[in-house]
C-alpha cells in the first residue's frame, strides 16, 4: 500500500479523467445501476455540490475513505466494521439509507477475492447485518485491493457520486473531479498513531 501511495497523484486534463472513469468501474462493476447515494442535487449542481461536499464529504465521507486504507494495511476487518458503524451514525437518514442500499448491491454482487480473508470477513458481517455496508467502505476495500493511490481513490469515489446522482461527464468533470478533487489540500504528515499513517498514505 505504502509503495502504491507513493506513486504520481497528481491528476490533470482528460486522461487523468479516463484513469478516474476506469478506476470507479474497477470499484463498482455496477455504475450503470447506481442511483443517488449522498449526492442529491437540487437546485444548480454548483452549489449542490458545494454544499454536499461542506457538510457530507469533506467531514464525514473524505476521513473514512483515508481511514480504510490505514485499516486495511493494518488487516483490521473489525476497525473497518466499527468505521462504518461511525459512519451510520453520522449520515442524515435519508443519505444513510441510500448509501447502505448503493453498498450492499455492490457488496452481495461481488466475491472477495480468493485468500482475501479481511474482505471476507468485512462481507459476510455485512451480509449478516453487522455492519451497515457503506458504499464508501466497500470503495475503499476494492481501491485498497487494487492499489489505487490515495487521491485516485477518492477521485474515483467522487466519480461514482455523480453517476448516482445523474450528473454527465462534463459535470463530474468539472464540479467533483477539478472542483471538490482538484481543491483538496490531503493532511501533512502530523504527530500520533493511525492519524500519521493516514497522512504518510495522503502525502
Amino acid at each position: 500500500m505504502i509503495h502504491a501511495a507513493a506513486q504520481p497523484e497528481k491528476i490533470s486534463e482528460e486522461s487523468d479523467f479516463v484513469v478516474i472513469a476506469r478506476a470507479a468501474m474497477i470499484c463498482n462493476p455496477f455504475l450503470d445501476s447506481l442511483g443517488d447515494v449522498t449526492l442529491v442535487p437540487l437546485g444548480s449542481i454548483a452549489a449542490s455540490v458545494l454544499n454536499w461536499n461542506a457538510a457530507i464529504f469533506t467531514p464525514l465521507l473524505q476521513p473514512a475513505l483515508l481511514e480504510v486504507i490505514v485499516r486495511v494495511a493494518e488487516g483490521g476487518s473489525f476497525e473497518i466494521a466499527a468505521l462504518d458503524c461511525r459512519l451510520d451514525a453520522s449520515l442524515p437518514e435519508k443519505l444513510r439509507l441510500q448509501s447502505r442500499t448503493a453498498g450492499k448491491q455492490l457488496v452481495q454482487g461481488l466475491l472477495a477475492p480468493r485468500g482475501d480473508r479481511m474482505i471476507e470477513r468485512y462481507r459476510a458481517a455485512v451480509l449478516a447485518g453487522d455492519s451497515p455496508g457503506h458504499l464508501a467502505m466497500i470503495h475503499a476495500l476494492r481501491a485498497a485491493l487494487f492499489h489505487l493511490p490515495p487521491r485516485v481513490l477518492i477521485a474515483s469515489y467522487l466519480f461514482q457520486e455523480g453517476i448516482g446522482a445523474g450528473l454527465d461527464d462534463l459535470e463530474i468533470g468539472r464540479f467533483l473531479i477539478a472542483g471538490v478533487c482538484g481543491a483538496l489540500e490531503l493532511p501533512s504528515a502530523g504527530s500520533g498513531g493511525s492519524s500519521d499513517k493516514i497522512h504518510d498514505l495522503a502525502g
